[in-house]
């Protein structure tokens, strides 16, 4: 799993996270998937979303705009970061989910080969690009290793028909 913690994550000072995300980031780490944060903000920033978010040692690695060797926007915004993320867990975009929160940021992910889920959003981004479409991290189904799961293989299947 890979969050986008510029459009996925809460921002802590400004919004109230709830426990949904930290259920379901909990739910994942002891499902054993890896979960991954990417952020075109400096390491120092998210490293403290983070944290404040969610706490130590659940988060396997953080990809930010500090880990790229030219930290510029468009660099940032290219896929690039989440191409890192990858690489950092050893797995392909086929072996992955991304959360995001912004339509930007599912054709980012659509760029990369990446299903991702869109949450937060009001927008109605066609099936084509979002691998489901939330309005939050909770709902009738909260975001947890199974729904994130079934997501998955659901994109896969309709990927290959």
């Amino acid at each position: 799993m890979i969050f986008d913690a510029d459009s996925a994550l809460p921002d802590v000072e400004h919004d109230d996270p709830g426990t949904d995300l930290i259920d379901a980031v909990m739910s994942l780490f002891v499902a054993g998937i890896w979960v991954s944060v990417v952020s075109a903000r400096p390491r120092a920033q998210v490293e403290t979303q983070v944290r404040q978010l969610l706490g130590d040692g659940l988060v396997e690695t953080i990809v930010t705009t500090d880990d790229l060797p030219e930290p510029e926007a468009e660099l940032a915004h290219s896929g690039e970061l989440y191409r890192l993320a990858l690489w950092e867990m050893g797995i392909t975009p086929r072996a992955a989910l991304a959360v995001a929160g912004s339509e930007d940021g599912v054709h980012t992910c659509a760029e990369v080969g990446l299903p991702a889920v869109l949450v937060n959003s009001g927008h109605k981004l066609g099936r084509q690009f979002a691998a489901e479409i939330r309005a939050g991290h909770d709902g009738p189904e909260p975001l947890s290793a199974v729904s994130c799961q079934q997501v998955h293989r659901r994109w896969w299947i309709r990927r290959a028909a």
